[in-house]
């Protein structure tokens, strides 16, 4: 298990400065919501972290292992990060099946085809592996990111606002799920969203970020009903 540490993060997007000497530590084995309102930066922080932004400066470390620092000249790339990451809009391939999605992504950390059936059914989608995204419908295709970001036995798990635009029933579907997956990964969970729901279902740890800058804290989106 390993704590994610965010020292002094400075990242420009377009000439702007969106986050500016961003500290915070993120507890391995827990759910942590990453709160703020739109544009301040929540995205940007998650991207990253998992390598698909370059900062300015700032260190980025999980554990013993440097993932990002301006100072020693280190910056993996995204595939070495192992960092599974379920985006806003899934981004999965409509030619791919279930199965392939994750077979793929698996393929680069030596899953089995065995494996990634288990890697499937963990997520409940045991019986769709032969189904495209346009034949699922929208908890299941927010299973299928789910399990396309495990199938790579990542590090730590980063999800940007996924559930947006599913029904209600299944959001707590999809809430009891990363319960059951989160103490599973050796890193922390971060959860990106400004929805009051998701973030009282699914928060063991709250940071906020406001103004470029993070902060631990309680539960702002309490104060705010």
């Amino acid at each position: 298990m390993a704590d994610l540490l965010v020292n002094d993060l400075v990242v420009e997007r377009d000439g702007r400065l969106v986050l500016d000497r961003c500290s915070a530590r993120f507890a391995a084995g827990r759910r942590t919501v990453l709160w703020g309102s739109s544009g301040s930066g929540k995205s940007t922080l998650l991207s990253t972290i998992a390598g698909l932004l370059r900062p300015r400066s700032g260190t980025i470390a999980l554990g013993e292992q440097v993932l990002f620092s301006s100072a020693a000249g280190i910056d993996l790339p995204p595939h070495q990060r192992r960092i599974g990451f379920v985006f806003q809009d899934l981004a999965l391939w409509p030619h791919l099946t279930a199965g392939e999605h994750v077979c793929l992504v698996g393929h680069s950390a030596g899953l089995t085809k065995a494996q990634a059936h288990d890697v499937l059914a963990s997520v409940g989608l045991e019986r769709f592996g032969q189904r495209r995204p346009g034949q699922l419908s929208g908890g299941e295709q927010q299973r299928l990111a789910i399990a396309r970001a495990l199938a790579g036995q990542p590090s730590m798990l980063l999800l940007d606002e996924p559930f947006s635009s599913v029904d209600r029933a299944a959001r707590k579907a999809l809430y009891a799920l990363l319960a059951d997956v989160s103490p599973r990964i050796p890193g922390p969970t971060i959860y990106v969203t400004h929805q009051s729901e998701d973030a009282t279902a699914l928060a063991e740890a709250v940071v906020t970020l406001e103004g470029g800058s993070l902060a631990p804290g309680e539960r702002p989106w309490e104060a705010e009903c």
